[in-house]
């Protein structure tokens, strides 16, 4: 806390007692989940009838109360412009009234968000919030092995039971031993394979009914080649900072045939090492037989001329590739919508075609969410920031579309861009999913108003992993991960994105036995089946 802001608190303050005495005030910046203003006020009326001391005395107490400062570290997609400003501001003016907090938004690209956030971890910075990602070095696994995260059950339990209300049994995905350590967004949890192909050059090519009832993987490398020999662009590209093409969590995409291709559950293993199967056994991914297919495929592509040749060192992710004309396609593992959301952040109307569906396990959980490091120097703040994230409508269409009049307008029910107004020009855009309430945020334009409501009959209909809750408690292999670590970093980029050959996988999986992933796979085994036998 600083003593600077203690005149903007005193403002605030009698700034919303105005507000409140008046009848004036802004319903939109207030949560429609929390009362709390409103009890307030009638407490402190009574007060006044009976002890006028007593009321002097709590209005100098709340205005002598400092102002929290804290700092959020927040992945973003794609390179974040001026317009980040007013978001930043317009996120204040909700959280300075309601939590006497001020919030610095710090985004950080996919490609330094790793290395930026365990720099700030080791050096001590003042950051408060964190987000969790599905980049190794970033994710649950990593951030709770090395102790960097907070447990939060007493924070939330006194600054956020609705968010715990919200989430129910979604924090056993992220909690150890009982103990919650990171909220996950409350997002479509049912995560399935696609491939999003611009409609415009498919349209063009004749492909679009192609590309709408392919069976194979073959008959996509088929639309590729077209694609690649009437366009100045690549087939696809990679989706995240590790040079991903079609290597997904939770994915196995070795067959030919999509219909053969199947899913399994990492067990909340965020570094890619481990996988399962429906019976119990715990395997090593890199080694397994599926994997090696892919890599094969994507090996075959790159050599053909249809993968992106700098995809192992991109910064730049499928959405930006595709807006720049640099790949025609991409394979995520998305949402119900995801072509709508990722088509705004591309530029571009994409065509989705879903590959395979998944059980909600915990990598699903785990792979976007929040969590308070241990460096925070104001957690309690941190924790009602929290809670605001889950709870106000209003700060998640902020987070997630920007400036109401400017980046986007409500529509019968959805977000859309305002007339003059586009991907390649917009101040401030992102995606829902990243922030802490995709059910409270507006849909995107392309999606049903009633979206949220499809997405919940998905999610029950997809049921969830027989694994969900399992946590393995990583402390006693935590040097084996951290030098596994560091051969991953080494090698899984360029064998992900086919540049690496059949030799360079061989010395990948020599490292990784010299590094310690048979002991790893022991311990995870161990543990499931101790957790199994307890269920």
């Amino acid at each position: 806390m600083k003593s600077t802001k203690k005149l903007l608190s005193i403002l605030l303050v009698l700034a919303l007692a105005v507000s409140l005495f008046s009848g004036c005030g802004n319903s939109e910046q207030v949560d429609d989940n929390d009362d709390s203003v409103g009890t307030k006020t009638e407490d402190t009326k009574s007060e006044d009838s009976t002890d006028d001391n007593q009321t002097d005395t709590t209005e100098t107490e709340v205005a002598d109360e400092e102002m929290a400062e804290i700092t959020m570290m927040i992945l973003s997609l794609a390179p974040m412009g001026e317009g980040v400003v007013a978001v930043e501001e317009a996120v204040n003016a909700i959280t300075e009234a309601e939590i006497n907090t001020h919030v610095t938004l710090q985004y950080v690209e996919p490609g330094q968000y790793s290395q930026q956030l365990n720099l700030a971890l080791a050096g001590n910075e003042d950051i408060d919030i964190i987000h969790l990602t599905p980049i190794p070095p970033a994710g649950f696994s990593a951030l709770t092995s090395n102790n960097a995260l907070v447990p939060l059950d007493d924070l939330m339990d006194k600054y956020g039971q609705e968010t715990l209300d919200i989430l129910g049994d979604l924090v056993r995905g992220t909690s150890i031993n009982g103990e919650i350590y990171a909220l996950p967004c409350n997002r479509d949890m049912a995560m399935a394979g696609y491939t999003l192909m611009r409609t415009d050059m498919l349209e063009e090519t004749g492909l679009l009914e192609k590309a709408q009832n392919m069976k194979t993987w073959s008959e996509y490398e088929e639309i590729l080649t077209t694609i690649t020999d009437k366009y100045d662009v690549y087939g696809t590209g990679n989706v995240d900072a590790e040079g991903t093409v079609i290597t997904s969590i939770g994915m196995w995409y070795g067959e030919d045939s999509f219909a053969d291709n199947s899913v399994y559950d990492n067990l909340g293993d965020s570094q890619k090492l481990i996988a399962s199967d429906e019976n119990g056994k715990v395997l090593s991914y890199y080694e397994t037989e599926d994997y090696q297919k892919m890599i094969a495929r994507v090996r075959d592509w790159y050599e053909k001329g249809l993968v992106y040749p700098d995809a192992a060192m991109s910064e730049d992710l499928g959405d930006i590739l595709i807006k720049n004309n640099v790949i025609f396609a991409q394979t995520i593992i998305g949402e119900l919508g995801a072509d709508v959301t990722h088509g705004a952040a591309a530029g571009h109307d994409l065509t989705g075609f879903k590959i395979t569906s998944a059980p909600i396990g915990s990598g699903n959980i785990r792979k976007f969410g929040w969590a308070i490091p241990t460096v925070s120097k104001e957690q309690e703040a941190a924790a009602k920031m929290l809670n605001l994230m889950y709870t106000n409508t209003d700060i998640n269409n902020i987070l997630a579309w920007g400036i109401e009049g400017r980046d986007y307008e409500v529509v019968d029910g959805v977000a859309k861009f305002p007339e003059g107004v586009s991907a390649e020009n917009v101040a401030y855009h992102t995606a829902d999913f990243l922030y802490g309430n995709q059910f409270i945020t507006l849909p995107w334009d392309g999606n049903p108003a009633n979206i949220r409501d499809m997405v919940e009959e998905e999610m029950e209909a997809c049921g969830v992993s027989q694994y969900l809750g399992f946590s393995a408690d990583t402390t006693v292999i935590t040097n084996e991960l951290t030098a596994l670590t560091n051969v991953t970093n080494e090698y899984v980029p360029g064998l992900a994105a086919g540049i690496l050959s059949e030799n360079d996988y061989n010395d990948f999986i020599a490292k990784l036995k010299a590094s310690g992933i048979d002991k790893v796979v022991a311990e995870y085994q161990k543990q499931l089946d101790e957790w199994l036998a307890n269920q």
